[in-house]
């Protein structure tokens, strides 16, 4: 198998160092509630993380989608097959009509000619062939004299079109008997290739259902894991702290060093890369370089702390819950009240290098094409402190590669203008570290990256090894010769780059968000900045940078982050993760009842309650509701049933407690249930997807989904 030697950069794993011990001279308080103690390193050695899980589990799904895309297509192949066999069985019956019909009709020129005494231009041989379909009807004579006269000059030219219609009658059954057996090899393969979906489902559904063992345990080290990072973090920022105060300076007012050339006496300017850095200074003590941070910085980074596992709560200041901007805010007050979006906060503060970037620094993650989304408190090491939607809480997290820039509150407002991106309504959907649970690549082509027939499914998305620095491969690989040609998978537009690990990458901005990767390329075809369409040839596969043979490592992300790109390959969108679990993985302790039986994301739960709560009000009648949440293995033994009808497993909003299939009058176009549902259901966060709806790609009325309650 090749190993594509994936993204080798700063991985996003969580670390494991051990605490150091926390030596407090500033006042940082501890943080809400008394942390979980670390796992033993026992724990760690022996247990798979959550995160491990999740990429398990989606190298699972990438090999279930790999077998079900097959079988689709053979599906597909076999349907085309069966109709062009139908439609020349049909034309070839025609066929064979006509001539027949053209036959008589010469024969009764034949038997004509014969008994009228006209000599035939026809042989012994040809004569008796056309006499044969109307040997019993000899008497089928025409007027004499009209015969006289027709007969030598239609003889021959009915001959010709009795032969003619002979012979495209053979033609048509030689043709049709072609693509009968082409029909026929195409249902059989169809039919071996269900036996292996039905074969790998069950495999799957095993797979998965031995994982649901490790999810309360991997659950439980996550938070740990997690409790681990954000003590390593403070222990970090105590240590700066204590060899801050060693030095014996009081931490300036911002004002004082905000200038690097006009320092207050004792303090030297912090240089990056040989560069002053504005903001920041430096004091030499006992022979050693310590940073000087100003005190209202030092201040928002204790105060970031403190809120270090609060719970997130969407558009939340506090001082229970915190939202992607209330963490920064809450942090940075009194000095000074960042603007109620993201969007705004970027034109009020200066931009920094993302060099020069220090403690106290207000990231903000974004794209052009998107917008921004997320903002968090920069630390050391890589790390910010962040509301995260993905973990519910308030977390020391890796800075993601959606950074867009960093800000310094306490240089002012910025000596140009900064203008933000505009914001897309795509932008929503990465907020503080999360996506959406259904992202849909919209209604453009969407094209495989190497034509059919010149690859082999190689390394999946999720395996688990080594060789990748986020300890699981970030992308799908694709065995290839070299010089097999790369197509763009939609329309975008390219950006070329040559890191080590890949040697040659493409990179497309599908705009939304969305990106595709094309690395190890021999060559590559496109100008930087070119705008491409789907199909279109972009390079040659290759084995360049990090390989072990000739492939394509492609990758799909979303936000910056990889993703599986099966599903996409596979239904042009994907269902996308949540804390940490995969689709139809998620532990009952995560998910809430509704209904006997029923249970949903908690957040979706407590919408669709209150839906249910004003449906009763409006009819009288409980909300009918036929399914909720769907497990993984519940999904394989549907799709093994209904294939045509059920979605591609681990990528249903069933699986990720999103969705509700609904029933009493509601499953039917045009019924007052239906309708009172398309009026009121937005109000409380319930939608009802375009593809579903009457006239959609695959209309189901009944299928409804909890999306972003309107005060989102």
């Amino acid at each position: 198998m090749v190993l594509g030697l994936g993204l080798l950069r700063e991985g996003r794993g969580l670390r494991f160092a051990a605490l150091g011990t926390l030596l407090a001279v500033f006042a940082v308080p501890a943080y809400a509630d008394d942390p979980t103690p670390p796992p033993p390193a026992s724990v760690t050695d022996i247990n798979r993380s959550l995160e491990q899980l999740q990429a398990e589990a989606a190298a699972i799904q990438a090999d279930f989608a790999k077998t079900t895309i097959t079988y689709t297509n053979a599906l597909k192949t076999a349907q085309t097959a069966e109709v062009a066999a139908k439609r020349a069985e049909a034309f070839a019956a025609a066929s064979k009509t006509k001539s027949d019909a053209e036959r008589r009709r010469l024969g009764i020129l034949t038997a004509q000619a014969y008994q009228l005494g006209i000599p035939t231009v026809l042989g012994t041989e040809s004569m008796l062939w056309s006499l044969a379909p109307v040997a019993e009807n000899l008497q089928e004579i025409a007027d004499r004299q009209t015969a006289i006269k027709q007969l030598g000059s239609t003889q021959v030219a009915q001959y010709k079109a009795a032969t003619a219609a002979e012979s495209a009658a053979g033609t048509a059954a030689s043709d049709a008997a072609t693509k009968r057996a082409a029909a026929d090899k195409a249902a059989e393969t169809a039919q071996q290739l269900s036996k292996e979906v039905q074969s790998k489902a069950a495999s799957a559904s095993m797979a998965m259902q031995g994982q649901l063992a490790d999810l309360a345990g991997a659950t439980q080290l996550s938070k740990q894991l997690q409790t681990t990072r954000n003590q390593q973090a403070l222990s970090n920022w105590q240590t700066y702290l204590t060899e801050l105060a060693a030095t014996k300076v009081t931490p300036p007012a911002a004002s004082t060093i905000k200038n690097p050339a006009k320092l207050p006496r004792g303090l030297q300017p912090l240089k990056v890369r040989g560069r002053p850095v504005a903001g920041a200074a430096a004091v030499v003590d006992g022979g050693r370089t310590v940073r000087v941070l100003p005190a209202e910085t030092i201040r928002a980074v204790n105060r970031a702390f403190a809120l270090l596992g609060k719970p997130y709560g969407v558009a939340a200041t506090g001082p229970d819950k915190y939202g992607c901007l209330g963490a920064a805010r809450v942090a940075w007050q009194p000095y000074t009240t960042l603007p109620n979006l993201i969007g705004k906060v970027y034109p009020n503060y200066q931009k920094v290098t993302a060099a020069s970037v220090q403690p106290g620094d207000l990231l903000v993650m974004g794209k052009k094409s998107l917008g921004l989304f997320h903002i968090g408190i920069a630390l050391d090491n890589g790390e910010m402190i962040a509301a995260d939607e993905a973990k519910g809480s308030v977390v020391v997290t890796s800075v993601p590669d959606s950074l867009y820039a960093a800000l310094r509150p306490t240089l002012g407002r910025p000596a140009k203008a900064q203008v933000a991106p505009a914001s897309t309504s795509g932008a929503y959907a990465f907020r503080c570290g999360n996506t959406t649970t259904t992202y849909d690549v919209g209604t453009g082509e969407w094209t495989w990256p190497l034509a059919e027939g010149t690859y082999q499914i190689g390394t999946s998305f999720g395996q688990a090894g080594a060789e990748w620095a986020t300890g699981f491969h970030t992308g799908q690989d694709f065995p290839a010769a070299v010089g097999t040609p790369v197509r763009a998978a939609t329309a975008g537009t390219v950006r070329i780059e040559h890191p080590a690990w890949a040697g040659n990458l493409v990179r497309i901005d599908h705009g939304n968000g969305l990106e595709t990767l094309y690395a190890h390329l021999d060559s590559i075809d496109v100008a930087d900045g070119a705008r491409v369409s789907a199909g279109q040839r972009i390079g040659a596969v290759g084995t360049k940078g990090n390989s072990t043979g000739p492939h394509l490592h492609f990758e799909v992300r979303l936000g910056g982050d990889a993703v599986n790109p099966m599903p996409f390959l596979a239904t042009g969108s994907a269902s996308l993760g949540w804390g940490g679990y995969s689709n139809g993985l998620i532990p009952a302790s995560k998910l809430c009842g509704i209904t006997s039986g029923h249970a949903l994301r908690c957040d979706a739960a407590a919408a669709y309650q209150q839906l249910a709560s004003a449906y009763k009000k409006a009819f009288g009648k409980t909300l009918c509701i036929t399914d909720s949440y769907r497990s993984y293995a519940s999904q394989v033994d549907l799709y093994g049933r209904k294939p045509s009808l059920a979605a591609l497993p681990g990528t249903s909003n069933h699986g990720w407690g999103v969705a509700v299939d609904l029933c009493g009058g509601i499953d039917r176009f045009g019924t007052a249930q239906y309708r009172w549902m398309m009026t009121h259901a937005a109000a409380y966060g319930w939608v009802h997807p375009a593809w579903a709806r009457q006239g959609g790609t695959r209309e189901e009325p009944w299928h409804w989904e909890y999306g972003n309650p309107a005060s989102a």
